[in-house]
């Protein structure tokens, strides 16, 4: 597994590549993912947001080549490149990771994005709690191989952390960065419970297959109980 100081130097050399093909025209680079929240693993890549002034195809082929020529490529560079017009066209509800979660490395998106409203937390926490409840739902109530389709929901569980990042910051104006630190904080034990599933999936492999009807009424059960907070939230 990378140390923290091989990812920061991977990093580094990646900004340098990017500023010396785009000059002025490189708006914003963002670090997120695992690496920034201090959770990786050993499959962990380095995920980075681009952001350029426009997009045409000389740029796509520029940065494939930057992002090819990076060390260990294939294993470790993941991320995305957007234009000025597109970072604004994106729905607002994917933002989030945008604004909280992840690490500068260059430049400033001020003046070219809105902070994030409440509006955009409650449907951001709305799209991923529907798509949870309809994959949990479609496995409980039709014909499947459940210890085969519990190993689908991976990104379903993780989805459960990020919701409640956002409901953490909808509701008490704090960003949770960690599941660990998530952990803390929570009371309500189904919300634990898909967390610790969400953090630990890698090490219960054999619990999941072995218990696949739990964790899958689990998945389906914290989504319909986390509609039902929305709907109080949105009441008072």
């Amino acid at each position: 597994m990378l140390e923290q100081s091989q990812v920061d130097a991977w990093l580094d050399e990646f900004v340098t590549k990017l500023t010396d093909a785009f000059g002025e025209r490189l708006i914003w680079i963002g670090h997120h993912g695992s690496w920034v929240r201090g959770e990786p693993r050993v499959e962990s890549d380095i995920d980075c947001m681009v952001v350029l002034d426009r997009i045409e195809d000389a740029d796509l082929i520029a940065f494939r080549d930057i992002v090819h020529s990076m060390p260990d490529a294939e294993r470790l560079a993941s991320g995305s490149i957007m234009s000025i017009l597109e970072l604004k066209m994106t729905p607002r509800l994917y933002m989030v990771q945008l604004f909280h979660g992840r690490k500068v490395l260059y430049g400033s998106l001020e003046g070219i994005v809105d902070p994030l409203t409440p509006a955009d937390l409650i449907e951001d926490i709305k799209t991923k709690v529907d798509d949870n409840l309809h994959a949990a739902r479609h496995y409980l109530l039709y014909p499947h191989d459940l210890p085969k389709v519990i190993l689908n929901l991976k990104y379903h569980f993780k989805r459960c952390f990020y919701a409640l990042q956002s409901w953490q910051l909808l509701s008490t104006g704090k960003f949770i960065h960690t599941k660990a630190e998530m952990l803390d904080i929570l009371s309500d034990p189904v919300d634990i419970e898909v967390i610790r599933v969400a953090r630990d999936w890698f090490k219960i492999t054999d619990d999941l297959t072995a218990r696949a009807r739990y964790h899958i009424e689990l998945l389906e059960r914290w989504s319909r109980g986390m509609m039902r907070r929305l709907e109080l939230h949105q009441s008072e």
